[in-house]
């Protein structure tokens, strides 16, 4: 086989090129078993390829092999059980990479994006709410999913002023902007009626 590089499994990653990222992931962990970008990828294009039990194996693997990287292993599992529609087994996933590293928002906002999409707002917004007040992490997206799950209730106003806070945070946050005029738009609309 050619000569393998990282370069040339992340070229084949980000084009979805999932059989052949396996295959080059595969010969480049023989020697180098350590390369956690590398599990990561390997991982990713595994259960892309609906190779759910290995993925899980790998990182169930990368979980015990590497302890400070636990918040992220945990984060990327819960992707992979959202991907195969195992929502609850998403939420416990992303609660452990959340226990890992509770100050960081984006294992709460993975998990309020997991409750919100079940139907479960309240819970959803609970969460969100709880990463708007995490020191680290991004308090924008925190707010605009806030702001999101607010709206899927009906509480518009309340939507309105946590949109507006992550525009604050960030004034070209194009899906927080068009959520605000969706949601001025109704309150106008109501006040009319």
């Amino acid at each position: 086989m050619r000569f393998i590089t990282p370069k040339h499994i992340r070229e084949a990653y980000n084009n979805n090129q999932a059989a052949t990222c396996v295959l080059l992931c595969e010969h480049w962990l023989r020697d180098h078993p350590d390369d956690l970008a590398v599990i990561h990828e390997y991982a990713t294009m595994l259960y892309e390829m609906t190779r759910f039990d290995e993925a899980i194996a790998v990182y169930n693997d990368a979980l015990e092999r590497f302890p400070e990287d636990r918040w992220g292993i945990y984060n990327q599992l819960g992707h992979l059980h959202q991907y195969r529609g195992a929502m609850i087994d998403a939420e416990c996933a992303y609660q452990e990479a959340i226990n890992d590293n509770p100050e960081e928002a984006t294992s709460y906002i993975f998990l309020g994006a997991v409750q919100a999409r079940q139907g479960k707002l309240v819970e959803a917004e609970n969460t969100h709410r709880l990463a708007t007040q995490c020191p680290e992490g991004f308090i924008d997206e925190a707010y605009h999913n806030l702001g999101l799950v607010l709206r899927g209730q009906g509480r518009f106003a309340e939507a309105k002023f946590f949109f507006e806070k992550a525009i604050e945070l960030d004034a070209g946050y194009e899906y927080a902007i068009e959520a605000l005029k969706d949601v001025t738009a109704v309150l106008e609309i109501e006040a009319s009626a």
